[in-house]
């Protein structure tokens, strides 16, 4: 397990990289999509993001960013409300399960319209 220090960092370091791939994500839906929001939502437009392996692997790593981010954020809530080891583990455990299932959920769809496929 790692120090809480360390958590810590990587906490504050993926809050730098959701802002970084957040404002490209929002330009993407906003003043650089053709046609504005309404034509980003277009689903040719959404599909073509999903296609291009340089949105594909954006869109992956903000994925992840925020997987670790929200679900750490959490865990260290839940750590404050309660102190011992039981409830510790049963927290850092529950939170990256957690984590798991939604980073991977968010893959499968990501390589899956990468591919080609329909969700």
């Amino acid at each position: 397990m790692m120090r809480e220090s360390t958590l810590m960092w990587i906490q504050y370091i993926t809050g730098l990289g959701i802002l970084v791939l957040g404002a490209l994500h929002f330009a993407s839906l906003t003043f650089l999509a053709p046609g504005g929001y309404t034509g980003a939502l277009d689903y040719t437009t959404v599909i073509s993001r999903y296609t291009d392996p340089l949105w594909a692997a954006a869109l992956e790593a903000f994925l992840a960013l925020l997987s670790y981010h929200v679900f750490n954020g959490f865990r260290i809530m839940l750590l404050e409300l309660n102190q011992g080891s039981g409830w510790s583990k049963a927290v850092n455990v529950t939170m990256f399960l957690a984590a798991l299932v939604v980073f991977l959920y968010g893959t499968r769809t990501i390589i899956t319209f990468y591919l080609g496929g329909v969700v």
